[in-house]
Parts: C-alpha cells; structure tokens; sequence
C-alpha cells in the first residue's frame, strides 16, 4: 500500500498534530497520506540526539513495546526495526528471552514467535521522530505551546500557538489532531465552543517507580533480557522490573500501588528489590555497577475519556493516544494503543471520502482498541486492596479466574501463550475464556502436580511422535 498517494487525492491542504509524542509521530505519518502538508506542533524544545526530554518525565523509566504495537510500528515505518536494531536495540521474544513471575508463579518459558524490541524511550522517540522528518511534506515545530484552537460555527480551523516569549499566533488548518496527552486541553476547549466535555472514567491505583541504569554484561540474569516480578494481590503491591536496553545497560524500574513506592538513594533502592517477589532483580543490582542515580515519577489513575460517546462534535477535529486514554504504564500499553489508534485512523480517512464527519467512525474504532487493554489495566489495579474508581463489570469474578489462568500457565503452554497474546493485544480478553482455554485451567488448577508433570510429558511426547 503507498502510504503518500500521488498529487490530486488529498482530503485536504494542511493537517496540524499537537504534540510529537508518539502518538503524535504515528499519526502524522498517517495524515501524510491525506493531506498536501502536515505540521506537528510541541512544547519541548527536541534534542537532535538520543536524550530524555522535560515533557516526557516517564521517559527515564523502563518502557515496553507490546508486539501489537511493533507490528503496527514496522507497518508504518518500514526501516524502523533496522534502525533501532543499529542503534543497539535488543531483540528477543516475549516469553522466551524473559523471566516472567506474576501472581506467585512463573511462567512457562519457551519460544513464542512473539517478537520483542528492547529500548530507551528516547532511541524509540528520536528514531520515530527522523523517519516522520524524511516525509517531504511533513514538519515538526518544537518550543511552541498550543494555546488553542481556532473554529467557525461547526469546525475546527487551526490552532493558536506561542513560540517561546513571543504573543499568541493563529496557524488554520482543515484538520487537527490533539496528541498533547493526558494535560490535553481539548475537553476545555470542546466546552468553550459550546460542545459537551466527554465524560470520564478514573481508577486511582496511587502508583510510583523509581528507576536506575547498571552496566549490563551477557551471563546477567543467565543470558536472559529481561526480568518482570509482579506482586500477587490483593496483599502485595510491590513491582520491579529490569529490561535490557542499548548501551549494554540495564533499565531497573521498581515502585508499587498505593504509596508502596520505592526510595531514591542507594540503600533503600536495593533494600527494596529485596522485597520484591522473587530475588532475580535484587540478585541482578547487587552485583552490577550503577551508572546513574535514581529518579521517581508518579502516575495517580488510570484516566480514560469517552469521546465515543458524544453526541456533538466539531468537523476537522479528533483526540488521540494518552489524551484519550492514559494506562497505568506497567502494563506497557501506552505506545502500542497509540499506534493501533493510529492504524485506525488510517482505516476511517481512507473510508470516508470527507474529514468531515471522520470522528464518529474514529471514536468508535479508538474506542474498540482500548476497551481490551483498558480491561486488562484497570480490572487488574482493582485486584489490590484499595483501589478506588471506575469498577468494571463483573471485575471480582474476572480477577478470580485470571488468578488461576497465571497459575495454569505457568505449566501450560497454550494457555501462556493465549496469556500473553491477550497482554500483548494480539487478542482481545475474551480470548482467555474459551472452552479450549478454561478446560486447560481448569485441569492445571485442579490436578496435582505430579499428575499435571505427567500429562504434560505424555501431551509432549505425542506432539513429538505425531511430528515425526
């Protein structure tokens, strides 16, 4: 598919996207297809290198890409794989090259054929950001605050912006897309245009990590990439993670729901991946050399707004990314609900012969993309004592079967990788839930462990014999 098409079939002349985030970056590049130019508006002044940012404070701590979002990623940029990969980016797969102890168990480790990019948030943001700049008709604009937008009756027609200490200047535009994340103003400015805020739903989990950089050498963690250890709940609230990244560095982010935060200096630091659930990370940073002091960040609610559910809404406007969802960031969401929210997008401007009315099928697209995710990050923070807000339906009974599904797979494969394929929204929950996927649970859970041990060999040496 040519993502630019030929001169004459643009729905428009100029498209802005408020925000170079990375969700601003994905849908700049859609737009670049539908419009004779595309400017993207950001607050920060943009490092030319590979360099944390002031407005993206949770770039210092660990992030990952789900497989979704790689694949999306790899859809819209051809050479970015290759490009990270040279950048020192650390490829392995999701299951296999990784440690995975959740709700007291490990999980079965073997390889998935779920593909894995490690990184820093800045290498993924830099190498983004130079691939949108190659596009001949797209340019990005840093140290220039969004004031506002500018409409006419029905429709949005540009944005009102301040570049460094200069007054307010108006820029038009036939469509803007608001990627500032989740400080995004566009509820404030819906209502001052005399439109309905959406509605929002919030779950306060009162989370913080703290996070620091070690020298990583290959034996680490017996070769492996990375090492997540989360808490079993309702009790536990404590987290740590360590993901290899470029550099030959590690990441090692750790911190809790509900205040069980984890302390900045070196002492504490360490004496808290002792509490952790397992000995891996505090094995790991008690033999390897720091090399940066730690830094926080604190993330109070899973916050989703329900633009899907207006009535009204301007022309020549949407919503994107954080700014319509924002997740709690263990989950690791976040860039890849972006990106699928991008690639929906894609679908409905290539749909619809206007932008006209281009926001009711994009909402309800956005809306199908988070609603999984969503479930999986706010139904899972309700697991902890505490946590307070939007409850989802049925979410006591939900956290009761996925209990079990963490402890049937970490023996059984099929039901870890159907696990891990809805972690990673290859499938939606639902998926879990099938017949095939609740019998295998259900007689991993209720079987002993050395009948589960035996069924298991016998269901592998049938597999072998079958094969050969």
């Amino acid at each position: 598919m040519q993502l630019i098409p030929p001169p004459g079939r643009y729905q428009g002349q100029h498209a802005i996207v408020i925000g170079a985030s990375i969700g601003g970056l994905v849908a700049a590049r859609i737009l670049s297809a539908h419009f004779d130019r595309v400017t993207v508006f950001d607050r920060d002044m943009l490092p030319a290198g590979i360099e944390n940012r002031r407005g993206v404070p949770q770039g210092r701590h660990g992030h990952g890409l789900l497989t979704s979002g790689l694949r999306g990623l790899k859809q819209l940029f051809p050479r970015l794989e290759k490009s990270l990969l040279d950048g020192g980016a650390i490829a392995g797969d999701v299951i296999g090259s990784a440690r995975w102890y959740q709700h007291g168990h490990y999980k079965a480790k073997f390889p998935s054929g779920c593909e894995a990019l490690l990184f820093s948030r800045p290498l993924l943001e830099v190498t983004l950001r130079r691939q949108v700049l190659e596009l001949p008709n797209v340019r990005i604009v840093d140290n220039t605050r969004v004031l506002g937008v500018m409409a006419s009756k029905d429709r949005v027609e540009g944005v009102r912006v301040q570049q460094a200490a200069e007054r307010g200047v108006t820029y038009a535009a036939d469509f803007v897309v608001d990627a500032g994340g989740r400080a995004s103003r566009a509820p404030e400015w819906l209502q001052d245009l005399g439109y309905e805020r959406p509605k929002e739903e919030e779950v306060f989990i009162g989370l913080g990590y703290t996070t620091r950089l070690f020298r990583r050498v290959p034996t680490d963690l017996g070769g492996d990439v990375a090492a997540i250890i989360a808490p079993k709940p309702p009790k536990e609230m404590r987290v740590g993670f360590a993901l290899a990244m470029e550099g030959n560095r590690w990441i090692v982010t750790m911190g809790g729901w509900l205040g069980n935060h984890c302390p900045r200096d070196p002492e504490g630091y360490l004496e808290f991946s002792k509490g952790l659930a397992t000995q891996d990370i505090y094995g790991l940073i008690s033999r390897a050399e720091p090399l940066t002091d730690a830094t926080s960040f604190a993330f109070p609610s899973n916050l989703r707004r329900r633009y899907d559910r207006l009535k009204r809404f301007p022309k020549g406007f949407l919503v994107t990314g954080d700014a319509l969802c924002s997740f709690n960031p263990l989950y690791g969401q976040g860039m890849s609900v972006a990106t699928l929210e991008a690639l929906a997008l894609r679908d409905c401007l290539e749909s619809e012969s206007s932008t006209d009315d281009v926001w009711r099928p994009f909402f309800k697209a956005a809306s199908r993309v988070i609603d999984g995710p969503w479930m999986i990050a706010s139904g899972g923070d309700f697991a902890f004592e505490g946590v307070t807000g939007s409850r989802p339906f049925a979410n006591g009974a939900i956290n009761w079967y996925l209990e079990r599904v963490h402890k049937a797979a970490s023996t059984n494969r099929r039901v870890c990788r159907a696990f891990f394929d809805v972690a990673n929204l290859l499938a939606t929950p639902p998926a879990l839930f099938k017949p095939s996927i609740v019998a295998r649970v259900a007689k991993e859970c209720l079987l002993p462990s050395s009948a589960r041990s035996k069924s298991r060999i016998d269901s592998e040496e049938r597999r072998l014999a079958e094969t050969h």
